[in-house]
């Protein structure tokens, strides 16, 4: 599930550094009450919810509060991570970030913005959100999630105009965008194809609707989530789309045949096996903390 910054508010930092990990296998799980950003200094494997992604050093993942993540590599090194919070607004400028981002060339520039918050953040942890040290940690941090957002932005742009129209580019575009309200003029103008000719090529090409396939592909991810995550029903919805909880329940009935808290009960089966010393607790590892910035070995 994708992080979303917003255009206005500042984020709330929980702790910041330079992490060693100590659990570099899948069966080793964290879940955390808040959004949690990596810069790897490593090659290896993340499991995100129901999603896997191979980083190599200087790539970014992004993990949205309550998501369960672990990790595999068979050479474990440490990471930048930042964990904080960030008040959901209802002011129109809901900004997504991608899970797993490449940095490239840029992954010097995000490095050293994110070795200075921790910096900032660390030497002043304990003068509250309104120290001016953490107000600039918490500055700064707002700004390297706007700068995610644009450059993700800025390549997917760039991928559009250097390519043709694919039924894999638009199916990839809505998974990664459920979220938000989606309608067959929105995509057939991603598409570049008029409204009608886009509904019947689809109808053509999937044997279904593009309103039926919008809302299995909804409640789909909404099933995962509910399994693999301590979000709220109220939250699922929000993030697949249909945040009026009366109206998801009732569209998840009608694909599912039962309730959205049914169908938790029935699968959080992954969930209630992770033993409580094998995952994160109120958001801290289980290891006891030292000091947050640098040279630290608790993650």
């Amino acid at each position: 599930m994708s992080i979303i910054t917003y255009a206005a508010g500042l984020p709330t930092i929980d702790r910041a550094g330079f992490f060693q990990l100590l659990n570099p296998v899948f069966e080793f799980t964290y879940r955390n009450p808040t959004n949690v950003i990596h810069l790897y200094d490593y090659h290896g494997h993340v499991r995100i919810g129901s999603k896997e992604h191979t980083f190599s050093p200087g790539d970014i993942t992004c993990i949205h509060s309550g998501s369960v993540y672990s990790f595999n590599t068979e050479t474990p090194g440490k990471h930048w991570c930042i964990h904080y919070d960030e008040t959901a607004t209802h002011a129109p400028g809901r900004l997504k970030i991608p899970d797993h981002i490449q940095l490239g060339a840029n992954s010097f520039f995000y490095r050293e913005q994110l070795q200075l918050i921790s910096r900032l953040f660390s030497t002043h942890s304990n003068q509250g959100d309104n120290d001016p040290i953490q107000l600039e940690a918490r500055f700064r941090l707002k700004a390297l999630l706007l700068a995610l957002h644009n450059l993700s932005v800025s390549r997917l742009s760039g991928k559009r105009s250097r390519s043709n129209f694919s039924w894999n580019n638009l199916l990839e575009w809505i998974d990664d965008n459920l979220d938000q309200p989606l309608s067959v003029p929105l995509l057939a103008e991603r598409a570049n194809l008029a409204p009608g000719t886009l509904a019947k090529k689809f109808k053509q090409a999937h044997k279904t609707t593009l309103s039926q396939y919008l809302l299995h592909r909804r409640i789909d991810k909404a099933k995962s989530l509910l399994a693999t995550t301590t979000l709220t029903i109220y939250e699922v919805g929000s993030n697949v789309g249909i945040p009026d909880p009366q109206y998801f329940n009732k569209q998840f009935r009608k694909v599912s045949g039962i309730s959205p808290s049914c169908y938790r009960d029935d699968n959080l089966e992954y969930l209630r096996s992770i033993p409580d010393e094998r995952s994160t607790q109120d958001g801290r590892w289980q290891e006891p903390p030292q000091q947050a910035y640098a040279d630290t070995d608790d993650h």
